[in-house]
Formats: structure tokens, sequence, C-alpha cells
């Protein structure tokens, strides 16, 4: 039988502070094993000198989120491996919902399981079941150390988005489901969230800057062109089109976006050089 001393977890932190630190001392008790991976250049290993139930690795500069991971997974030595990001909230309802599921459906077949997202632009609601899906977020997700071992790591050449769809589908391509349990529910904070209004209708989309938009091109189309998937040439477009409708600076983003473009036809991949304003 599964329980939560199956379960070790990896946190990958950039620039954390306090409010941070008060995220992290929830996951006491609910998991077995947390390792902190901090991508900051400035090590803040002080911040969390009082969690004596974690172990912090600062690798001193940003290395990118599929770096990160793979190395606070590496860290770990239980079979089954959730990754957070800084910010997400964990619970011990979630965690529930990933044993009982396991300790009564686990084939040989699931490669991971991954929550619902609660978010300011998608509230999520509790439901009951379970059911596979395409793609997901790392964030929140639950993996099973035996797929890592099958079909490798993170790919640490994207550096930052699309690192978990990229695995997500390489996961899919070798057998492996996806399976969102509903009752599973993380809150999220994805990127600022800007509302426009339209008379009595409004309408929420993220922002970020241009340089997650040169990742997000780039990443996009690569996986997209490597495992043909017309989900990401969609959200792709979509992309663009924000850009384009909705975004102020709108020749920065572009820019940026282009750029990525460029470098994922010539497999151009790593951490980008310019920061695109």
């Amino acid at each position: 039988m599964i329980s939560k001393n199956d379960i070790g977890c990896v946190v990958v932190l950039f620039n954390p502070d306090t409010t941070i630190v008060e995220n992290i001392k929830g996951y006491e008790q609910i998991v077995n094993e947390v390792i902190l991976v901090d991508n900051s250049e400035e090590d803040n290993s002080l911040l969390f000198s009082n969690l004596s139930f974690v172990k912090y690795i600062s690798l001193r500069e940003n290395t990118g989120i599929a770096n990160a991971l793979n190395v606070g997974i590496n860290e770990l030595s239980e079979r089954l491996i959730l990754t957070m990001d800084q910010d997400s909230k964990i619970s011990d309802v979630l965690i529930k919902a990933y044993i009982d599921y396991l300790n009564t459906n686990d084939r040989a077949d699931i490669g991971a399981l991954t929550p619902q997202f609660n978010t300011d632009r998608n509230p999520a609601s509790m439901k009951a079941g379970s059911e596979e899906v395409l793609l997901s977020m790392q964030s929140g997700t639950c993996f099973k150390r035996a797929v890592f071992e099958k079909i490798g790591m993170f790919d640490a050449k994207l550096f930052l988005d699309v690192v978990d769809w990229e695995y997500f589908l390489r996961m899919r391509t070798s057998g492996y489901k996806l399976i969102r349990i509903n009752d599973a529910i993380l809150d999220h904070r994805p990127a600022s969230t800007r509302e426009l209004k339209f008379g009595p209708i409004a309408v929420k989309y993220g922002i970020a800057p241009p340089i997650r938009y040169y990742y997000q091109s780039r990443n996009l189309l690569w996986t997209a062109k490597k495992y043909h998937c017309k989900t990401l040439y969609k959200n792709l477009m979509v992309k663009w089109l924000k850009i384009v409708l909705l975004f102020d600076n709108k020749n920065n983003y572009l820019k940026a976006f282009h750029q990525g473009i460029r470098d994922a036809k010539a497999n151009k991949l790593g951490k980008c050089k310019e920061n695109y304003g």
C-alpha cells in the first residue's frame, strides 16, 4: 500500500522571500522528504534554516526549471515524486487523493497523476472521478520514478516554459498515461492577470515579460514539431494573437516571439542571452 512515505517533493525556488518560507512550512508531515532547489544567483539558505525537514540546494544561477527539477529528483529516493512551483499551495487533501487513487487504480501504464488547477482566471471546483488528459502543468503533479528511469528526465535544453508539456508528450509516446484526479485541487498562481471589459463581459488573461514569450514560442514550436502535436500549434497561434490584440509594447513582444520561432527552426535551444526589455 502506498502512503505519504513513498512521496518525495521537489520545490524549485527563484528569488524566494518570507511568504515562500511560510508556504513551504505547510509541506511538513504531508510528504516524506522535501528538496528545495534554488535557481537564484544568491544563496538563500538562511531563509529556510529553521525548516529542519527540508534540504536546501543553491545552484547560484538560473539554470532553468528543467535542470532544477532534475537536480531535485536525483536527490530523492522515493518512488513517487511531487514537483512544485514555489508559490503553489500543497494540501494533505491533494496528497490523499493521489494516494487513494494509486491504492485502488494503479497500473503499469500510468506515468503521472495531476490535479485540477485553481487560479484567479480559471477557478476549479471539486468533482468526482478521474480522466486521462494530454497535457498539464508540472506543479502539483506526482510522477513515478520508474518512468523517469525509462524515458529520461526533463529536457534541460528547453530551459523555461513547455518543459512539462514536452515531458508529458514524451511520456505518451512511450505508452504512459497522464491521469487527472478531479478531487485533487491545487491553488496555483500563474503569470500576472489583466482584465479587459467589453460592457458587462470581462475577459481575464495572463501577461508576462517579453522574454517569456521568446521561450514560449521557441519551445512550443520545437516541441510541436517533435511530437506532431496540433494542440501546441494552436497554443502558439493563441500566444501570437494575445500579443497583437491585447498587449502594450507589442514591438518588444513580437521581436521576442519571432526570435523564438527562428531559434526553434534552427534547433537553437538553451538559455537566451537577450532580455527583450
